[in-house]
Parts: C-alpha cells; sequence; structure tokens
C-alpha cells in the first residue's frame, strides 16, 4: 500500500538540521535559585478520572438480601432519635465509599434511585424530567388535554400564551427562537385558531382563586388581609388601633398541599438517613473508621430527630398511611423592583429542605414559593403617634409597630388551620404515587440581619445583638477564644417561662398602666437581654412543635462574610494603604487589573479602580479575597507585610472551609481549629498593624457621611423632596446652603471595629452545620437570586397597585408551568415545545456548531474525561512546522516511545528498536491545532464539573499529578536530592498550554492495511517550585512557581490530555517583577505582547475554588482523598487530637484508581520523601470509538 504519511526517519531527517545543543549542556542543573522541575525526565503521574454516581440502591424492604446488613448502629445518633429505632440499615459504598444509613424502615421510593450524570452537573444541571402520571380511567387524551389547557380554548392558543407569559419583557434572540420553533413553526400552531379570542377574560380566569375557578379553584389562590396593630401612645393614653392594608398571601398549608401533589416535589425525599463516608484505605493498609457526611437537609440531624419524634408519637385514629416531615425553610427580605424610583417588594419564599439544595439554589427550579407579600408602615402612622407625643419619641414607637406588623403577618400565616396541619398532618397524595400524612415543621429561618432581629423579637445591635446567645456585645473582641465558645454553649437564648414572662410584664406596663416604650421600667426589665416587648409568633403558634425559636435564625454567610467580616478587613486595607502613599493605592489597583480571569466565571476580570469599591456585589469582595494576596504583597513595610499575608491566607481558608457544601467530621473539626487562628491573626493585625497607622475614611466613605449629612439637614428643614440617592459632585462648600452648616469634607479618624455581630457569628458556623446542613443550604443568596423572578414580573406591570397585579402574573406562571409538565406526561413527552424550559435557550445552526468549537463542545458528554474539537481544518504541515521553528524543535523519539509502550515502564527506559522508527507514519504529514479543550473532572462534592482551556488567553494553565521520588538517606538514598524542610509538598506540577493539538497516526508493523489512530497531545510549558520560598498551610503562604529557564532539559514538553486533572489559577507575584532571562524569543510560548518578556515568578491560586482548595486541604469525598499530612499535623499541634472519624488518618491516600502522594514523615510544609510512582493500567480508548488513541506523542527537547 501506498501511505500517504511521512517515515520517522524523514522527520528524523528534518531534525538533524536543527542546531546542535551547547557543550555541557546535557544534564545542566538548574541555575541556583531558580524554579525547577524534579524527576523532569518522568511523565506526570497517570491521573484516572472517577465519573460522579450516585449513592448505591437501597435493599427490598424485607427479607433483607445477602450484602445487605441489618444491624444495631455502633455509633448511635443523639439520644433523642437512638431511642426511636431499634436496627439501622446500612447501603454498601458505592465508588465514593459513601454509604446511607436509615434508622427503622427504608422508604418504599427512593428518590436517589438510578441518579443520571446530568443531575451531579455542577451548576449547570438540568432538571430530570417528571414521571409519567396516569390518565383518568374515564376520559380521552383529547378530552384530557382540553381540560389541560383550559382557560386556553386550543393548542395554537396555548402555545402563544404560554410564551408570552414565560418569556422575558425585554426580548432577546433566544425568545425569538422560542417563538418560532415552539409557537409559530409548532405543528399544531394554527393562526386562524387565534382569531377573536378574549385575551384579557383569559389572562383573568387562568390567575382567578375563586371557587369556581375551572381546574384550580381556590385552593392555593393569593389571599388579601389587613393587619391591625394595637398603637401605644404613653401618657396614660389608651393604644389606638392602627390598620395596615396590603398583605398578600398564600395558606401556608395549601401551599404544602400543592406543591407535594404536583411536579415540584419530583426528588423530594420523605425519610431522612444519615450519610457515611469511608475515607481512603492508608498506604500501610489500615482503613480509617467512618465519617459523617454533612451537607443537605434531610441528612442532617435535625431532620433526624424531627422524623424520630414524629414516629415516636402515636398515630392518627384509624390512619395507617406513611407519616413524613415537610421541612420548611422561609426565607425574607425586602427588593428594590426598579432602577429608579422606590417601588419595592418585601417577599416570603418559602423553601423545603426535602429537595435537594442543589435543585432548590437554582432560580429555574421554581424551588422559592412565594407565600405572601409583606406590606410597609404606611408613613401616617407618625401623624397618629405625632397628635399624643413629642417628635423625639415617635422613632422608637415606629420601631415597636414595625415588630408587631411582621408578627401579626405571621400570626395570620400561622393560622388554625396550619397549627392544626402541625399536630394533625396533611393528607396529600405526592408525586412518587405515594400516598402519606405530612407534618410541617420548620428548620431554618434565612434572613439579614435586621430582618432577624425583627424576627427574633430583639433589638438591633443591642446589648446582646446575637439571636442565637446572650454574649454581651462588649465582648465580641474576645470572639475565638476558649471563653468566647463556652459562653455561646452555656448563655444560648431558650425560649423559656422567663423570657415570655418579662415580655408579657413589659407589655403590661406599656398597654395597661401607659408607661412608654422605652421607660424606666421596661428598660430594667428588658435591656440587660436586649429583649423587646413584642410577642413572638413562632413562640405563641408553633411551642408545641418548635421548642425554641431562637435555632431558627441560621448565619447568614452571604452578609456575615463577603459583605461583612472580609468587606471590614479589604475596607481597613485600602485606608492603610491611603495613609501609607497615594501610590500604593494606584499600584494595588493596577495589579487587580492583571489579575487573570479563571473559570466560566469563578473569578471575573476586576475593575479599573478595585479601591473605589463601586457597584461592587458579595461575589466581586470573594473575588477580591481570593486574588488578594499576591495584589498586596510588599505594598506595606516588612514589619507588616508578613502580618497582613498572615492574616489573609488564615482569612481565606476559614472562608472556604465555611462555604465547603460538603463536610465530613474531619472538616467540621478543621473549622473548629482553624477560627482560633483565624481571631488570633485578626487580633495581632488590629494591635499591632493597625496600632501603627493613622487611618481615616475613604474618600467613598466621607462622600457617603456628607450625603448623609446633607440629606438629614434638609429634612429638618422641611425639604422632603431631597432625593436620597446619589453622590455630592461638588463640596459643600458650593452646594445651595439653603441655611445648611455641613462641614467641609474632613476625613474622620477611622478605627478597625471587632466588635460586630458579623463576626461573632462565624463561631457558630459547625454548629449549624452538623445541626441542618451546610450553609449553602439555607443562604440568603438564594433568596436574593429569587428577587431576579420578581423584578421581571414587576416589569410586567402597570407600576400603580403592583402587588396584585405580581400575584396574578405569579398563578399564571405557576399554573402555565403545571399545564407543560402534564401535557407532557400525557403522551407529548417527544416534543420537546412543551416542556417547560429550565432556562434560556441558545440556538445555533448546524453549520455554526461546525465551525466554532466553543459550541461544538457544548454537547460534550460528561463521563469523558476529555474533549477536543473532530476538526481538521486548521493543521501544521509537518517538516515546514519543524523548519520554522528551529528553536523550539520536537523530538519524534518520545512518540515513538509512546507507540511502542507495552509494559508500564518509564518511557525513558524504553529502546526503540530502528526498525520501529519506519514502520510509523502521520498521515498527510499534517498536525491538526486547536483552540480550546474541555476537561471533565469530579469535584470534591461528588459533582461533575468542566474547565476549559484555551490557548493565547488566561484559560491556559493546568495541573497535573507530581511523580516525584526522594530516596531516603536512612534507606540508602542521596539526602542531597531531597528537597529543603522550608519547601512545599510536590503534589501537582503546573504547565502553561501553548497548543493543543491531534494527529493521526499509522502503525504499519502489523498489517499493510493500517487504519490511523488519532492521538491528542498537548505542547506545553513547565513551571518549577521556586526553591527558596516556604509554603503550604503551616506557612501561611501560597505555594509560587516560576517558569523553568529554556537551558534546563525539560522546560518544554508534550503532554497528554488524559493526566490533566483540570485547569489552575496562576497570579503573577507583582513584587517579583518581570524577566527576559528565561527565555528568549519565541512565537510559540508567548505572544507578542510580552515583549519578550516573562513573570518572574507566579503563585499557585488554592483559593480559587472550593474544589482547587480541597485538592490541597483534603479529606474531600469526590477526591477520595484523607486530610494533608500538613493539615494532620497542624490539627493536632493547634487543635488537640482530631475528631475520633479522623484519627489514624494521617497521611494523603487514595482508594481505587487515583494516584495522590504519600509522605514518609510528618514535616510541616516541606517536600517530603515519598514512594515512587506507577503508572496505573489505564484504558485509553473512546467509548465511542474504539480506536481512538490519545497518548502522547512529542516530547520537545
Amino acid at each position: 500500500m501506498e501511505s500517504s504519511g511521512t517515515p520517522a526517519s524523514a522527520l528524523e531527517q528534518a531534525l538533524v538540521e536543527q542546531p546542535e545543543p551547547a557543550p555541557g549542556s546535557e544534564g545542566r542543573q538548574p541555575t541556583s535559585g531558580r524554579p525547577h522541575r524534579a524527576n523532569r525526565g518522568r511523565l506526570p503521574a497517570r491521573y484516572r478520572d472517577n465519573v460522579p454516581e450516585g449513592p448505591a440502591p437501597l435493599p427490598p424492604p424485607s427479607p433483607s438480601p445477602s450484602g445487605w446488613q441489618l444491624r444495631p448502629h455502633h455509633e448511635p445518633l443523639p439520644s433523642s432519635t437512638s431511642e426511636a429505632v431499634s436496627q439501622t440499615t446500612r447501603t454498601s459504598a458505592n465508588r465514593f465509599g459513601l454509604i446511607r444509613e436509615y434508622n427503622g424502615p427504608v422508604p418504599v421510593v427512593d428518590p436517589e434511585d438510578e441518579v443520571s450524570l446530568d443531575e451531579l452537573v455542577d451548576d449547570s444541571a438540568s432538571q430530570a424530567l417528571p414521571a409519567e402520571r396516569a390518565l383518568g380511567p374515564d376520559i380521552s387524551r383529547t378530552q384530557r388535554r382540553g381540560v389541560l389547557i383550559a382557560p386556553y380554548p386550543n393548542m395554537s392558543s396555548f402555545l402563544f400564551g404560554r410564551w408570552f407569559w414565560n418569556g422575558a419583557v425585554t426580548k432577546s434572540e433566544s425568545d425569538r427562537a422560542d417563538l418560532l420553533d415552539n409557537c409559530i413553526l409548532h405543528p399544531e400552531f394554527n393562526p386562524q385558531d387565534l382569531h377573536g379570542l378574549n385575551w384579557k377574560k383569559i389572562d383573568r380566569d387562568l390567575a382567578s382563586t375563586a371557587a369556581d375557578a375551572g381546574l384550580w379553584g381556590s385552593q392555593d389562590g393569593w389571599r388579601f388581609a389587613d393587619v391591625t396593630l394595637k398603637v401605644p401612645l404613653g401618657n396614660k393614653t389608651s393604644p389606638q388601633d392602627y390598620t395596615v392594608p396590603g398583605l398578600a398571601y398564600r395558606p401556608l398549608e395549601e401551599v404544602i398541599a400543592s406543591v407535594f401533589s404536583s411536579e415540584l416535589s419530583a426528588g423530594f425525599h420523605y425519610t431522612p438517613y444519615q450519610m457515611l463516608w469511608q475515607p481512603p484505605t492508608r498506604a500501610d493498609g489500615h482503613v480509617p473508621p467512618l465519617e459523617k457526611v454533612y451537607g443537605e437537609v434531610y441528612t442532617s440531624r435535625a431532620f433526624l430527630d424531627a422524623h424520630a419524634e414524629l414516629q415516636r408519637s402515636p398515630p392518627e385514629d384509624g390512619c395507617s398511611l406513611p407519616r413524613a416531615v415537610v421541612a420548611c425553610m422561609p426565607w425574607s427580605d425586602s427588593t428594590h423592583l426598579a432602577e429608579y424610583g422606590n417601588a419595592s417588594l418585601w417577599p416570603i419564599y418559602l423553601l423545603f429542605g426535602n429537595q435537594s439544595k442543589y435543585a432548590r439554589g437554582r432560580p429555574s427550579a421554581n424551588a422559592c414559593h412565594h407565600v405572601a407579600y409583606i406590606p410597609k408602615l404606611p408613613s401616617d402612622i407618625d401623624d397618629l403617634i405625632h397628635q399624643h407625643t413629642t417628635k423625639e419619641g415617635i422613632d422608637k414607637i415606629v420601631t415597636h409597630c414595625r415588630r408587631e406588623l411582621m408578627h401579626g403577618i405571621w400570626r395570620i400565616l400561622l393560622s388554625d388551620s396550619f397549627v392544626h396541619a402541625c399536630r394533625h398532618g396533611i393528607v396529600v397524595k405526592c408525586f412518587d404515587g405515594v400516598t402519606r400524612r405530612l407534618y410541617p415543621r420548620f428548620f431554618t429561618y434565612s434572613a439579614d440581619y435586621p430582618e432577624k432581629v425583627l424576627l427574633a423579637t430583639i433589638r438591633d445591635m443591642g446589648n446582646c445583638p446575637c439571636p442565637r446567645c446572650l454574649v454581651a456585645k462588649e465582648s465580641i473582641s474576645a470572639v475565638g477564644t476558649h471563653r468566647d465558645m463556652t459562653l455561646r454553649v452555656r448563655k444560648a437564648r431558650v425560649d423559656d417561662a422567663d423570657r415570655r414572662f418579662k415580655v408579657n410584664l413589659a407589655r403590661s406596663f406599656i398597654y395597661e398602666q401607659g408607661k412608654g416604650i422605652a421607660s424606666a421600667a421596661v428598660e430594667t426589665l428588658l435591656k440587660p437581654q436586649s429583649l423587646v416587648p413584642t410577642i413572638n409568633a413562632f413562640s405563641e403558634r408553633l411551642g408545641e412543635f418548635l421548642p425554641n425559636f431562637h435555632t431558627l435564625f441560621v448565619p447568614d454567610f452571604l452578609h456575615e462574610w463577603e459583605l461583612g467580616v472580609w468587606k471590614n478587613i479589604m475596607i481597613h486595607l485600602l485606608r492603610i494603604l491611603h495613609s501609607e502613599a497615594e501610590s500604593r493605592v494606584r499600584e494595588l489597583n493596577s495589579r487587580f487589573r492583571q489579575v487573570p480571569v479563571f473559570g466560566r466565571d469563578t473569578v471575573r476580570r476586576f475593575s479599573d479602580n478595585v479601591s473605589e469599591m463601586k457597584q461592587m456585589a458579595a461575589r466581586d469582595f470573594e473575588d477580591c479575597l481570593q486574588c488578594f494576596i499576591p495584589v498586596i504583597e510588599r505594598l506595606l513595610p516588612t514589619a507588616h507585610n508578613s502580618i497582613v499575608l498572615d492574616l489573609l491566607f488564615d482569612t481565606a481558608t476559614l472562608h472556604a472551609l465555611h462555604k465547603l457544601r460538603m463536610h465530613v467530621d474531619s472538616t467540621v473539626h478543621a473549622i473548629d481549629v482553624y477560627f482560633p487562628v483565624f481571631t488570633a491573626s485578626l487580633r495581632q493585625f488590629k494591635q499591632v498593624t493597625c496600632a501603627q497607622f493613622e487611618t481615616t475614611e475613604l474618600p467613598k466613605e466621607a462622600r457617603a457621611r456628607l450625603h448623609r449629612q446633607q440629606r438629614q439637614q434638609r429634612l429638618s428643614l422641611g425639604d422632603s423632596s431631597s432625593s436620597s440617592t446619589g453622590p455630592i459632585l461638588a463640596p459643600p462648600s458650593t452646594l445651595p446652603s439653603a441655611g445648611l452648616t455641613t462641614p467641609g469634607p474632613m476625613p474622620r479618624r477611622k478605627e478597625f471595629n471587632m466588635n460586630t455581630y458579623k463576626l461573632h457569628s462565624l463561631g457558630d458556623y459547625p454548629t449549624c452545620i452538623v445541626s441542618v446542613g451546610t450553609l449553602d443550604s439555607h443562604t440568603t443568596q438564594i433568596g436574593e437570586l429569587a428577587h431576579r423572578i420578581a423584578k421581571r414580573r414587576f416589569a410586567r406591570t402597570s407600576k400603580k397597585d403592583f402587588t396584585k397585579q405580581m400575584t396574578d402574573i405569579e398563578r399564571r406562571e405557576a399554573r402555565l408551568l403545571h399545564m407543560s409538565h402534564e401535557l407532557s406526561a400525557l403522551g407529548d413527552a417527544s416534543d420537546p415545545s412543551l416542556l417547560p424550559h429550565p432556562g434560556p435557550m441558545v440556538p445555533r445552526s448546524k453549520a455554526d456548531a461546525a465551525e466554532e468549537e466553543l459550541i461544538e463542545g457544548e454537547s460534550v458528554p460528561l463521563s469523558i474525561h476529555h474533549y477536543i474539537a473532530r476538526s481538521q481544518k486548521v493543521y501544521e504541515y509537518l517538516p515546514h512546522f519543524v523548519r520554522t521553528h528551529l528553536r523550539d524543535p520536537a523530538a519524534k523519539e518520545h512518540l515513538l516511545r509512546r507507540l511502542d509502550r507495552t509494559s508500564e515502564d518509564d518511557i525513558s527506559t524504553i529502546d526503540i528498536p530502528d526498525d520501529h522508527h519506519r514502520a510509523f507514519h502521520f498521515e498527510h504529514e499534517r498536525m491538526y491545532r486547536h483552540q480550546t479543550m474541555r476537561i471533565n473532572y469530579t469535584t470534591y462534592d461528588v459533582r461533575r464539573g468542566q474547565d476549559i482551556i484555551h490557548v493565547a488567553t488566561d484559560h491556559c494553565h493546568v495541573m497535573v499529578q507530581a511523580n516525584e521520588d526522594f530516596p531516603d538517606p536512612q534507606m540508602g538514598g542521596d539526602s542531597e536530592t531531597r528537597p529543603a524542610p522550608n519547601n512545599s509538598e510536590p503534589m501537582f506540577w503546573y504547565a502553561k498550554v501553548l497548543g493543543i493539538y491531534h494527529v493521526n497516526v499509522l502503525d504499519c508493523r502489523t498489517t499493510a492495511a493500517a487504519r490511523p489512530l488519532r492521538m491528542e497531545f498537548l505542547h506545553i510549558r513547565w513551571f518549577g517550585r521556586d526553591p527558596d520560598w516556604r509554603s503550604g498551610w503551616a506557612a501561611k503562604r501560597l505555594d509560587r512557581v516560576g517558569y523553568i529557564p529554556e537551558s534546563d532539559d525539560g522546560a518544554f514538553d508534550f503532554l497528554d490530555p488524559h493526566d490533566v486533572i483540570r485547569g489552575c489559577h496562576l497570579i503573577p507575584a507583582f513584587s517579583e517583577g518581570r524577566t527576559t532571562s528565561l527565555l528568549g524569543p519565541s512565537v510559540l510560548a508567548r505572544p507578542s505582547s510580552d515583549h519578550d518578556e516573562d513573570w518572574e515568578r507566579f503563585y499557585v491560586n488554592r483559593f480559587v475554588d472550593r474544589d482547587m482548595f480541597m485538592r490541597y486541604f483534603g479529606g474531600a469525598v469526590g477526591h477520595q482523598t484523607a486530610l494533608a499530612p500538613s493539615v494532620v499535623h497542624l490539627l493536632a499541634s493547634r487543635g488537640g487530637q482530631p475528631h475520633s472519624s479522623t484519627s489514624g488518618s494521617l497521611e494523603q491516600a487514595t482508594t481505587g484508581d487515583s494516584v495522590t502522594s504519600t509522605a514518609a514523615s510528618p514535616l510541616v510544609d516541606s517536600a517530603l520523601s515519598r514512594n515512587s510512582f506507577e503508572d496505573d493500567e489505564m484504558d485509553d480508548t473512546d467509548p465511542e470509538e474504539e480506536e481512538y488513541d490519545s497518548d502522547v506523542p512529542f516530547a520537545l527537547l
């Protein structure tokens, strides 16, 4: 056969023309102080990608088959739960070591049975289609469909109406595509059917909640009510009744019945279980004990206790239905509906802990059920109060009325019907086909601090500001100390008879004796514990089922971390830089502008002026925290630089631990240990660094203060038209005076404040995680995202009396969604246009998909490790490529060793016979080039994530498993080959991807008619570890790497895409500057815009996301790793012995296929001696193409 490829010898002949290496360059040792990579002749350790999977299936209820164990639990739950059951059922472990443990009977229907990979996609999963519903026996399919789409008279009107109400107000290309594909071009759409329709009547009927409203009736509809308050006026004056109109609400018991019987409850959990994890077996064969896993509400201690208590209680007379707990998780906060004006909405959302938090956190899942719109206290109440009291006393009475209004609304929501449902249950035929008796229980209430104090009936930043404990405000600065942690437990708030007696007595002083709200008698009674004279609705209505309502008010990660503790630290660091020199602030802004982006939107491009903090949201502050260490390095004097870097490292560590979406016992114990470390660093920062600088207000703070002063003085002069928004653009001396006496813009002295509730609240996070699950399950961010839906609905209203209009729109959208699901279950599931869209569709043609690699990869199967486009339009002609890039020669020898690799030996030790060189051919003498590659990886919480590697952009850095071994001197090894004790553990290698290629290789050794094999590879430039840098958890420094000098043999290489773990985030070490000494001019290694310069060093950002953090920290279920050795050492040295479930897990180890390092000694943050790695057997066959081979074909000299 005539081959169209190039024989191996021909390419070798082309390589002969390359310049000879300089004498002595072979085996040249790295220059002292320059980055180097140990064992540079080796390939990275072989990486095995384990695809996520759901838990192992449940056993049959009875009898227990072989392989399933029914036995008493050797690690009992709390006594309130363990008394309710006599035996437990454990499933077998899945490939990640996850085990489900049920106390009592297993559920009849398993919501996690055969979980698909699409449901485990990180942040981009689509809703699984609901199960089909059975049709009534006496109704035809055509008649049934006509009933389902009522009040629409035909399918054409339904299709058009659904498009109109589900689409956005501002139209986009996706809306146009939806209109064309799913309405106008739909086979059942007939324009003639739309003639003469009364659309207003149809819309009115669709939103109607009247008793005769067709299919829905009045069930689950909106009601409207007024709330009557008794306004205490003091001065022996009888309280006056005041009515607040405009409350819109839905009865909670009806919402529960509607949701649990509809497709919205698909996947709900009715029987809780304890999730257990079997950590990986250690290298010495020791099997660590089981650890508990914390994540979902339905696996939390609170749900297990509530379920056990319910099963212990006597059943209803004559009822044998299974009983289940409904985990109610309300959320409330006010939001502005428009960018301009004062239109606002104060919604209450109801979420259910029976649903997975990954679905509950997506707005497209419709998991935030609108149950009430709270009216604001009308301004005319001031007139009523002013008639009986002085102006100075109005504010206290108005504040009291706001509390009374909030709890008056909750008394309406917690009606007698709802309390009856809590006591006797609601009989509902759930969506999974099982009829159950459901018992509502409250687990959490998510709100920001101002709303928490309203709901908890305590004073805003009073003497005891925490809604969960009675720690005094002046004692908060001792946060993190042993005394502080003890006081939280000893002084926990309880809803006992003493608290209720004080409140009732204070109310008798106010309402019966006519004393003022701030009178001495009331203050003496309530002020010590920051109580207020308002009867708590949760205590009054749910005391039987909620013994202590204070436990509802869980920490709020969004406002307490990103917008709280970290924001305060960042602001004060900016104040210090301003006090040091304005040039330092400009340098900080310049460095932030040069920080590379990462991920789809994990770290976005920073603004031009970060120090101004204009329009920064919580996620922007989080990005700043993750990247702040390299940016601020050496901008402060040396004495304070170390203190600040220590604080930033501890802050980022604790922030990452708190924000994990899956915890185990060992990581919860790590929080207990790291929290005192963080607070100690914070106190050192305050006592040493802050004391050395005269810090004043930032320019932004000064402008905001002057704006407030101006507005207050205008109001005091009776000018109520002054706007409350917009900065002062002119100095106070040039503003219209009108009698104002605004002082000049002299910045005020500002000191760092540690006596804040937000800092105090961080100490309650471990308790909350163990009790009700991880913080992402009840974060206020879920409600903030749901506000977008409310704002979209507001845009459809007339802007006048919009609350009623928004309730109608909510009902229309909910019922249209239900219609779509019912139609799909009716038999139209094959028609995607009838299914509800989880989000906006992105239209793309086949032609576009063929030419655009990013679009082509959108449908890549999640089960494969990586995806490189199949296109062969862009290629390099090999002889021309080799001659053109003589300075970057490619070695065919490495490819031949790969092709001839028949064992797991290191390829550098394999000799390739000469006749094999002539047996391989490159088809058409071409090497095909690509711009992007998609890497699928399994996250720490056993979900599927994806990174995009894009050549010549910020997304061009990758990480691989390190493959190093350092002989032990006691075992005959050379101590000179071991890394210095101050080096970090070499767990990973890092590289910059210069090119993404594939070649079609012909192997003619077996047959003359050989078929070409596709082989993929990455052209990379290696990074090496900085030999003079100490990093890691004990050193509190990021890993520092740099490009290997071109004089080193291993500066450039080719890499197998299968060895890539994921993309990594490398931030330049700005303080080290740039250099031209690492590499001469090269068109392959860097763009021309770099002017032949490289950054001297880079920092490896281990805090860029939670998955990256856990790859260094260890203890990740999805990564199958135990805690890193240095972490275990720190936990043992700083926090006593580790948790019982982690004792013994003292080494980084893996089970099954993953390869990680095992430390031979407990040295902290040093490059430890480690066993040599051997490549595991790996099947390189593509599941879609048996002859697909993607081993590494090249290595640069």
